[in-house]
């Protein structure tokens, strides 16, 4: 599994997250060919190596005229719709965008359709945003993860006047991340540094461990006396035995709605990236007979779960907590059965070892095709799965 990790020991912005992209092994014309591919002429990068407080890191800087509209969210799709990039990186900053556009609404009490993108609508955010979605793709990245983010302190002038640091939009999603302050009374933590985490990388307590591929330094702006403004990435491979990662449990309590389209509603969780989904009957205030419903949700797909929750049921809350799972390697494998090809789960135990389990669906596929009764069928692949294991 091809992995990420951010290691923010000055924060991270934008243009942190491209240098550090590029002194880890993205190929510079990659980056240097972006503006055209966008379809913006009058965007200019340049990539020079620089050092802070004596440490070599890689600068982005993107230059472009100082007359910018006030984008909305529509805008930035066009730009990506039209733009000449893979349709993997398209989707990954559209996801980092709709962050961003869900936040700020947020901040202003709004719909994301009247959002308007002020400083992280400029040119530099687009080319900041679709160089990190260029980047991910590019590595094939399945996991990232962060741990501690200092954010500095202070205040910070912008569009909507002086404010503390973080900015509210960047507070806003750096939600449930670890933060410190403290460090320099500036800025470290940028929108669109923060809304990058918030969509792509996975807040952890504990490291998993990983092979280190390659190390990258991408420089900041600033320049502080007592430590380097650079953000660190590492690129490594994690093996299929990484069995720690935290999850959103996302839950309401529901006691005035029809029971029967429960599961349709578990259905479209799960078909928008819920883990699992489950419904528990529960007794209520005043006697009221109800359900619990629960999904658990990877952070990336978090708000589609919530979106689903609120479209679909009667709650008007919903209750969140971050669960760490302990998980065993798995994989899925297909065996030449009596059956034809079947579909088994490869579980590897500790002390006792392999264990082969046959997937349900595939199993009814079975069942019907042969007009045997579902358990029997059970049965015979079990069967045959413990002699292929033997």
């Amino acid at each position: 599994m091809k992995i990420l990790y951010f290691d923010c020991m000055s924060g991270i912005s934008g243009d942190m997250t491209l240098g550090a992209f590029i002194d880890a092994g993205l190929p510079r014309e990659k980056l240097l060919s972006l503006p055209e591919k966008l379809h913006l002429p009058q965007v200019v990068i340049s990539i020079d190596k620089v050092r802070k407080n004596d440490i070599a890191a890689t600068q982005v800087l993107v230059d472009f005229p100082p007359e910018q509209p006030h984008r909305h969210l529509q805008d930035i799709h066009k730009i990506l719709n039209a733009a000449e990039l893979s349709d993997t990186s398209k989707q990954i900053a559209k996801r980092i965008f709709q962050k961003l556009a869900v936040a700020e609404a947020r901040v202003h009490d709004t719909s994301i359709e009247k959002v308007h993108f002020h400083e992280v609508g400029a040119l530099d955010a687009v080319i900041d945003i679709a160089g990190t979605a260029l980047a991910f793709d590019f590595f094939d990245i399945e996991k990232a993860w962060v741990r501690s983010i200092p954010v500095g302190g202070g205040t910070i002038k912008c569009a909507h006047g002086l404010l503390p640091v973080p900015a509210p939009a960047t507070a806003i999603l750096l939600e449930n991340f670890s933060v410190k302050y403290g460090s320099v009374g500036k800025e470290l933590v940028t929108p669109t540094g923060a809304a990058i985490l918030a969509t792509l990388v996975t807040p952890c307590e504990v490291v998993p461990e990983f092979k280190i591929i390659k190390s990258g330094f991408g420089a900041g702006t600033g320049d502080f006396k007592d430590m380097p403004n650079v953000l660190r990435i590492f690129r490594g491979e994690a093996s299929g035995e990484v069995n720690r990662d935290s999850v959103w449990q996302v839950e309401c309590n529901i006691d005035d709605m029809n029971p029967e389209i429960v599961p349709y509603i578990i259905e479209k969780l799960i078909a928008a990236g819920a883990l699992d989904a489950w419904a528990t009957p529960v007794l209520m205030k005043k006697g009221r007979p109800g359900f619990v419903l629960a999904a658990l949700a990877p952070v990336e797909v978090h708000d589609a779960v919530c979106e689903i929750i609120f479209q679909e049921t009667t709650t008007i809350g919903l209750r969140e907590i971050l669960v760490r799972r302990e998980k065993l390697q798995r994989e899925n494998i297909e065996i030449d059965t009596e059956f034809g090809p079947v579909l088994f789960k490869k579980i590897q135990r500790p002390q006792t070892g392999t264990q082969l389990v046959p997937e349900f669906e595939t199993c009814k596929k079975v069942a019907r095709a042969h007009g045997l009764p579902l358990r029997i069928v059970y049965e015979r692949l079990q069967k045959m799965a413990n002699q292929f294991i033997s």
